[in-house]
């Protein structure tokens, strides 16, 4: 794999994990841990994933790293892009654990003017699973300075090259409700779980 084509990969493991209770990163699902099991679609993807999880060594073999001085997922996004400089980031947050590596590979496979690819679904995209490449994190960095910490609101009223993976290209891959299921609470991660004993 051409290290200069491929994105370096991010697994989004900073979160309070507040509403399950305990952290959601080392939470276990089908054998392994969530960190484990998006860093690992990410690095069948990436040449290099890094944890950004606040600094706390998640997941042994892969580098931690700090978060930006921002709150929430645009500090780990940021964190990463500190410790990446001029790459291209594949984000990939750890409650996300049914997306597909042949959705990661869409993402990562955006053509060179694209700054931003992301999955968008029921009016609404995913911020913390696409792919950001330096002009995105530019804007990103501008909209956390100006007090916008959300990144789902990263192209609005900015000139921003976006690409969406929306409509049959993202119903291919399956049922996008099912995809971007969002482990926040227990019930949650029983629905993961069955979903995977389904597909097994």
């Amino acid at each position: 794999m051409c290290r200069h084509a491929t994105p370096v990969g991010v697994v989004l493991a900073g979160g309070a994990s507040s509403r399950m209770g305990r952290d959601k990163a080392l939470l276990g699902l089908s054998g392994s841990s969530l960190v484990e099991r998006a860093a690992a679609k990410l690095a069948a993807v990436c040449y290099e994933v890094l944890l950004a999880d606040g600094g706390r060594e998640t997941l042994a073999g892969h580098r931690s790293v700090a978060d930006h001085p921002a709150r929430g997922p645009a500090a780990g996004i940021l964190g990463a892009a500190a410790a990446a400089p001029g790459a291209s980031l594949l984000v990939l947050a750890c409650d996300l654990p049914l997306v597909p590596v042949p959705l990661l590979e869409l993402l990562a496979a955006a053509p060179p003017d694209v700054a931003w690819m992301v999955p968008r679904h029921a009016g609404r995209v995913e911020p913390l699973c696409a792919l950001y490449r330096p002009p995105a994190l530019a804007a990103l960095a501008a909209r956390v300075s100006r007090g916008d910490l959300a990144p789902h609101r990263l192209a609005d009223g900015v000139e921003l090259a976006v690409r969406y993976l929306d409509g049959p290209e993202l119903a291919g891959l399956g049922d996008p409700h099912t995809l971007f299921l969002n482990v926040n609470r227990p019930d949650d991660l029983r629905r993961a779980e069955a979903h995977l004993a389904r597909q097994r």
